[in-house]
Formats: C-alpha cells, sequence, structure tokens
C-alpha cells in the first residue's frame, strides 16, 4: 500500500505547513558525509599511529642489538678499601668485554673505579665477580658500563 499524496486541490489546515522533503534530504546527505569524513580521519590517524609504533619498535632492536647487556646481580664490601661487585653478562661468548666497575660512598661520591677484563666464555649469560679498590669505604659497588674489549666505549 503507497501512502496518500496529499490533493492539490485541498488547502491545508491551518497551523500545519508543508515539509520540504528535499531539504530534509539535503541535510541527511550532508550529516553522513560528514560522518564519512571522520571515520577517515580515524582510519588514517590509527595506520599512523601503528606506523610509528614499528618504526620506534625496529629503531629500538637495531640499537641494541649485537651489544654487551649486563645485570648487577649484588656487592660485597669486603673492606674500607675494596668492594666485590657481582654481575652477569649476556654478550657473543666468543669475544672478551670490558666492564667499568664503580664504588660509591654514602654521599654518592664515586670512591673507586675500575676496569675489569673478562675473556671469552663457554656459554652466555655469565656471572662475574671483581673487587674495585677504593681511597675511602664505600657502601656500594656496581657495574657502570660494559663494551667489547675491540671496540671502544660508548660515549
Amino acid at each position: 500500500m503507497t501512502a496518500r499524496s496529499a490533493d492539490p486541490d485541498r488547502p491545508e489546515p491551518a497551523g500545519r505547513s508543508r515539509v520540504d522533503w528535499d531539504a530534509v534530504e539535503e541535510q541527511a546527505e550532508a550529516a553522513e558525509r560528514a560522518r564519512h569524513g571522520q571515520r577517515r580521519w580515524w582510519v588514517i590517524g590509527v595506520v599512523a599511529v601503528v606506523a610509528m609504533s614499528l618504526v620506534a619498535v625496529v629503531w629500538g632492536l637495531s640499537a641494541t642489538r649485537g651489544r654487551v647487556h649486563w645485570v648487577d646481580t649484588g656487592f660485597q664490601v669486603v673492606s674500607d678499601a675494596r668492594v666485590d661487585v657481582r654481575f652477569d653478562l649476556r654478550r657473543d661468548p666468543q669475544r672478551a668485554v670490558v666492564c667499568r666497575l664503580e664504588a660509591q660512598a654514602a654521599s654518592h661520591v664515586v670512591v673507586g673505579r675500575t676496569e675489569a677484563e673478562i675473556g671469552p666464555a663457554q656459554s652466555s649469560p655469565s656471572r662475574h665477580v671483581a673487587g674495585v679498590s677504593t681511597a675511602s669505604p664505600a657502601i656500594t659497588g656496581y657495574v657502570d658500563e660494559c663494551w667489547y674489549a675491540d671496540e671502544a666505549p660508548r660515549q
């Protein structure tokens, strides 16, 4: 069944106006175009965020690949003039590594520093203990930096 169209001969009742269906349709189409434009920018934004995340991951992996990684696993204050530092190395086991070890006093002043060379190992990771001579009593010891012996330390 179809809707009855208004009779052109019959006048509209008072207080009622005719609906301009062309204007209503144009408004609906304009609203749909606006929603489509917003959706497009959301898609562009999501794609940009995913692309930037991938770039950050690749950059981060390439910056750490092939480097020496260390974990401080403890220290022991042996005397007022020496601290033993314990650490694990993850590295290429065929290459020698140099680690800079430091000891600090209670005031956070470095009171001892040494470079320990660790030769090639059977496997990686490997655990090491090295001593740091101090000029005054220290309360802690730690690994400051490690690098391969055949390369220069990072600046």
